[in-house]
C-alpha cells in the first residue's frame, strides 16, 4: 500500500514526473512458489511483496529485466560494469542472490534500507 512512497524516497534519481519508472520485484513475483516452506512460513507473501523485495527501476531497465531471477539479472547487468557499484545503486545486498537463500537476503536488505530510511526521515 505504501510501497510507492517509500520506494520513491529510496530511489530519488528516477523520472517520476514523466512516469518513466516501474515498481519491480527483486526476486520475481513468479518465483514466490519456489520458496522453501520455512521461508514461506516466516516471510510469506506480505514480505515478498514489500519494499524488502521491491525496487524502482527506470522503465527501460525494467523491460530488460523482465522475469529474470535476481542472480541472473545481476550477472547480466554487471558483465561490463562493476558489480558492487551496481548493487549499491540498486540497494541490493552483496549477498547470495539465489531464491533458495531468500530469508538471508531479506535480512541483508533490511540492513541496507533501515539506515537509509532513518537518515531520510530524521
Amino acid at each position: 500500500m505504501y510501497a510507492f512512497s517509500i520506494l520513491a524516497l529510496l530511489y530519488p534519481h528516477l523520472d517520476y514526473k514523466n512516469n518513466n519508472f516501474h515498481k519491480d520485484h527483486l526476486h520475481p513475483e513468479n518465483k514466490y512458489n519456489t520458496l522453501n516452506d520455512g521461508d514461506k512460513q516466516k516471510y510469506g507473501w506480505t514480505t515478498y511483496n514489500s519494499i524488502l523485495n521491491l525496487q524502482m527501476l527506470d522503465a527501460n531497465e525494467n523491460m530488460s529485466k523482465q522475469d529474470f531471477d535476481l542472480l541472473n539479472w545481476v550477472e547480466i547487468q554487471t558483465k561490463n560494469q562493476d558489480r558492487l557499484v551496481f548493487l549499491n545503486n540498486h540497494l541490493i545486498p552483496n549477498h547470495n542472490l539465489k531464491i533458495e537463500d531468500f530469508g538471508s537476503f531479506i535480512e541483508a536488505r533490511k540492513s541496507i534500507l533501515a539506515p537509509i530510511l532513518k537518515a531520510i526521515l530524521s
